[in-house]
């Protein structure tokens, strides 16, 4: 009896124990769990903020994750991805490293090593890390091309060579490979074998015309033009549909300096409306930088009206038309005797261009000008009218709105726009000088004296040598007969700055007649004349001063010179016929 008391008193000490033991182990197991489940719960709020962007609480829930799991390779590439993104590249580079290092089989972790030391400017580090992930990850290929890239920067172009003929050879001959490995090729004076890549990518696509055109075009910058010619002739045999390369084919003609295939070919690309249009603009554009040019002078203008023909309301195409138009008035290539009709040319193009788009205030600007210059002031109101509905605030539609109306003489009309527009020129000077101006001569034609004078004054505050309105002002003056000192001292302000001009010398001698220096008058008349160039207006003040000088018959002489020159100068036929001054 005592030894079975003995036993389990001992049964019972070990049951005792190992169930003491066992609740040991769970406590480490919950425990264990719990410092899992807290990780993972900062590791999550983490990742919230990641994705707020709040990169600083977003590190130090990460930082909190590892200090309950220390190896945690994902919170490691989180944080680099920060670290990264943050600009603080040593940090990213020591956490990056640290992921790799606790598992070196995920490739985005080798991607952002990688994207961290370019970042760095580290890029041989960069492709250590490239080299490692093709080594280690397969299906990762892609990554040849950017290990490429890399190597080309770094001029290691054998190493470059390399990787692109790694990726062709598990991809196939491909477009990206090829044309990085001539670019090596010809940094490496190796244009051949650049030739001999291109080669290839034909004979790997036969039907794609595009690889035929990269050769061609290599061939002929490479000094092998008509090997380059002939393998776009037979591509046009062969391929009809590839007609846009007629324009590669004209351009190379034209270094061959066969100028007529070149024109040939150019033409039938332009008449060809399968052709792109955006091609076709860009040919035309590039050879109106080249201009002066003989030939392309006849043939560009040909070139922008079949453009409009062949793709008939295209506005790219009305656009240039009318830009090649400008350009050739604007760089003198057009014969005197056509100037009006290619301004005229490109008006029509800008007008139609504008009905399609008016938000293109350059050509606004252009049309209005051309039609200024051909006096067409009616369409001048017009567009300018139109204009200013879509830029109200430009004073520059005001001016040539004012000055359009003027030319029409109504007065009233051209002071409105006029005056409009000085409120929109406050701080341009230079712009608003020229409001002013038209404004005193457009008040001085309306009889609005008083008004042409206060618009005078203020362009000479802003520029006192101001020689139009020097001469202008005093001149006005000098013909209602008021403030003649005034006009004097204007006048020979004026000769002290342009003592040459025979406008000005005949306003200097007309308010020395005002004033009763017949003499003065009569000399610089007489120098006028002498220079062979008088104009009617001379040769009546002439004959005006030499009446007053008691020379009549002299006088009535020279007012039939002027009759001669312009028959409708106020008062000649009387002057002439009662032999005296008349007013």
């Amino acid at each position: 009896m005592k030894n079975k008391l003995l036993f389990l008193f001992f049964l019972g000490l070990t049951v005792s124990s190992f169930a003491q033991r066992k609740s040991k182990k769970d406590k480490v197991e919950k425990s264990e769990l719990y410092i899992h489940q807290e990780a993972e719960y900062y590791f999550t709020e983490g990742i919230k903020q990641f994705i707020l962007e709040d990169y600083a609480k977003a590190v130090n829930n990460f930082r909190s994750s590892l200090q309950l799991v220390p190896d945690n390779d994902v919170v490691y590439y989180k944080l680099a991805q920060i670290f990264n993104t943050t600009n603080q590249l040593d940090l990213a580079i020591e956490s990056i490293t640290k992921a790799i290092s606790i598992n070196d089989n995920n490739a985005y972790y080798y991607y952002l090593a990688a994207d961290i030391f370019t970042n760095a400017n580290n890029l041989k580090e960069a492709a250590i890390y490239y080299e490692r992930l093709l080594e280690r990850i397969p299906g990762e290929e892609n990554a040849y091309f950017q290990l490429g890239a890399i190597y080309l920067y770094l001029q290691a172009y054998p190493k470059a060579i390399n990787a692109y003929q790694r990726a062709e050879d598990f991809f196939g001959i491909n477009e990206q490979s090829t044309t990085q490995k001539q670019k090596i090729y010809l940094k490496l004076n190796e244009p051949d074998k650049a030739i001999d890549e291109g080669q290839k990518l034909i004979e790997a696509y036969p039907a794609n015309s595009k690889f035929v055109v990269m050769q061609a075009e290599l061939l002929s910058a490479n000094g092998y033009n008509t090997q380059a010619i002939t393998l776009v002739k037979n591509l046009l045999a062969t391929n009809p549909e590839a007609a846009s390369t007629r324009l590669l084919l004209a351009d190379l003609y034209r270094k061959q300096k066969n100028l007529e295939a070149f024109e040939q070919q150019l033409t039938l690309a332009f008449k060809n409306p399968t052709i792109e249009l955006s091609g076709k603009v860009t040919t035309l554009s590039k050879y109106m930088a080249l201009l002066p040019d003989s030939q392309l002078e006849q043939l560009l203008p040909t070139l922008a009206d079949e453009l409009v023909k062949t793709h008939p309301g295209k506005t790219e195409a009305v656009l240039l038309q009318a830009d090649v138009y400008a350009a050739f008035i604007e760089k003198g290539l057009v014969e005197p005797g056509r100037v009006a009709e290619y301004k005229q040319k490109a008006i029509d193009a800008y007008a139609w261009y504008i009905t399609q788009n008016e938000a293109n205030y350059n050509v606004w600007q252009t049309l209005l000008n051309f039609e200024l210059q051909l006096d067409q002031y009616k369409q001048v109101i017009a567009h300018g009218e139109q204009a200013l509905v879509v830029f109200p605030n430009q004073a520059w539609l005001y001016l040539v709105t004012g000055v359009a109306y003027m030319g029409l003489s109504q007065w009233d009309d051209a002071i409105f726009y006029l005056e409009e527009g000085t409120k929109r020129a406050t701080t341009n000077n230079a712009l608003l000088e020229m409001f002013y101006t038209y404004l005193g001569d457009v008040a001085h034609q309306a009889g609005y004296h008083q008004k042409s004078d206060a618009y005078y004054d203020k362009v000479l505050q802003l520029n006192p040598a101001n020689e139009l309105v020097l001469n202008n002002y005093s001149y006005y003056l000098s013909l209602r007969e008021q403030k003649l000192e005034k006009a004097n001292q204007m006048v020979n302000k004026l000769m002290r700055m342009n003592s040459e001009n025979s406008a000005y010398l005949d306003t200097y001698a007309w308010v020395q007649f005002k004033l009763g220096n017949y003499y003065e008058a009569k000399r610089v008349l007489e120098k006028i004349i002498a220079t062979k160039k008088p104009n009617a207006e001379n040769y009546d003040h002439y004959g005006d001063v030499l009446f007053k000088l008691g020379q009549k018959e002299k006088a009535i002489a020279q007012w039939k010179k002027a009759k001669a020159l312009d028959n409708s100068i106020k008062h000649i036929n009387e002057k002439i016929e009662q032999g005296k001054i008349i007013q």
